[in-house]
Formats: C-alpha cells, sequence, structure tokens
C-alpha cells in the first residue's frame, strides 16, 4: 500500500514538472497517445489505490477506474488505426 502510494505522488511530480517545463522553459514534442498513455497509467494507480483505501466508500475509486478504461479505449482506438 506505500509502495504504491509513493508511485503515484511519484507520478504526479513528474507531470507537474511535465507541464512546468513544456510551458515556461521549453516545447516538449510528445505525441497524444503518450500522453494519454501516461493519464491513463496514473489514473489506474489512482483507482487502485482508492479502491484499497476506502473499504467503504468506493465511489471516487470506480470513478478513477472508468477514466482509466475510457482512456485506454482511446489508446487501443488508436493504435488499431496506426496498424
Amino acid at each position: 500500500m506505500q509502495l504504491l502510494k509513493k508511485v503515484n505522488v511519484l507520478i504526479a511530480f513528474l507531470a507537474c514538472g511535465a507541464g512546468f517545463y513544456h510551458f515556461f522553459i521549453e516545447n516538449l514534442d510528445f505525441s497524444s497517445s503518450s500522453i494519454l498513455a501516461c493519464l491513463a497509467l496514473m489514473f489506474l494507480l489512482f483507482g487502485i489505490e482508492k479502491m484499497i483505501e476506502n473499504e467503504r466508500d468506493r465511489k471516487p475509486g470506480y470513478a478513477y477506474l472508468a477514466v482509466a478504461l475510457f482512456m485506454l479505449i482511446g489508446l487501443i482506438k488508436e493504435w488499431i488505426s496506426f496498424i
């Protein structure tokens, strides 16, 4: 549980750092699929953490998992059109 929380904090700091670097220092050349993959991973891990953390109220965890699922569907759709 502690490892998942540390990984989530690390991903959040990396995303904030990348956003700061992109907007204030130099333009980052990321494709939309790479950004979508990072966000899907972040929401998936947040959802798993919320599901484990809250035994009684799991609604936020389900919401995070649903968002991650929609992002992954978008990635799969883009990947299939690429092939």
